[in-house]
């Protein structure tokens, strides 16, 4: 067996569980693998950031597919995946690619030796996976307070007074919306390579300025000054700092998640304390 590299990551910094005995994998932790495998694919589907295009994480999705539960590692050549994935156009997308799951956390890639294919090795990237939840959790929150205003709005009409002339249309899910000018806060696929932002005619029709988004910082020294503008002085911890970096400079952060991030903090370090 070739010798592994010198940062090779340790067994507690890969995402996929490793077998007690080595390249024995028993019944139950051949399921465990499957398992931890489809959430990460899940998870990999759901980052935010706007190089992680559909493209990119296709090919997340055939690597984590290729990768043996016995050894947790993987090795297509840049031309098996192209042959069998219709989305890349060249082998410099796949590089392409596979420089972006790189730099985001997911992959470690090494090449044995010049005659051999990289070997793919995937991460847990716990930092990027707090940001992801985070943003689920927000979004949850969000779509609750959705669904409570529409439920008020059909609750207060059908006690409206029907009077002489006519009768109260009784609101439904869809004309409340066109009578009230509720707008859902509708959230794209993609747009301008951003995988999950905020419609912004939505959340200006709702006059929620929690939702509108910051402007994207021109350079580090803007990305800090505006953190510590939207921190406003509070004591934060570096890890929520980090998150809120790495959202701000995504173009994915608004007023209500600061908050809701910020919040999180504070009660978290109470609690610690």
């Amino acid at each position: 067996m070739a010798k592994l590299p010198d940062d090779f990551p340790p067994i507690q910094d890969q995402a996929l569980p490793w077998p007690q005995k080595p390249e024995q994998p028993t019944a139950e932790e051949r399921k465990a693998f499957t398992a931890a495998r489809l959430e990460l694919r899940h998870l990999i589907d759901r980052d935010f950031d706007r190089r992680m295009t559909a493209t990119v994480k296709q090919i997340a999705g055939f690597l984590l597919e290729s990768v043996n539960s016995e050894t947790l590692r993987c090795f297509p050549s840049y031309r098996t995946i192209l042959e069998t994935l219709c989305a890349a156009k060249s082998e410099k997308t796949i590089e392409r690619a596979i420089a972006v799951l790189r730099e985001r956390g997911w992959i470690y890639s090494w090449r044995p030796d010049r005659t051999k294919s990289n070997h793919f090795v995937f991460l847990k990237n716990e930092q990027v996976v707090s940001q992801i939840l985070n943003y689920q959790d927000y979004m949850r929150g969000v779509r609750e307070e959705d669904r409570l205003e529409r439920e008020r709005t059909r609750m207060s009409v059908r006690e409206m007074s029907t009077g002489t002339q006519m009768s109260v249309r009784e609101q439904t899910s869809v004309s409340g919306k066109s009578f009230k000018v509720i707008h859902e806060p509708f959230f794209s696929i993609e747009k301008d390579g951003s995988l999950i932002e905020a419609n912004p005619y939505a959340a200006a029709s709702r006059g929620d300025l929690g939702m509108q988004r910051y402007p994207d910082p021109l350079s580090t020294r803007e990305a800090e000054s505006m953190l510590d503008d939207i921190c406003a002085g509070r004591s934060i911890s570096d890890r929520v700092r980090e998150s809120l970096m790495e959202s701000l400079r995504a173009g994915m952060l608004t007023p209500r998640i600061a908050e809701k991030l910020l919040a999180q903090d504070e009660e978290s370090r109470r609690a610690a304390a």
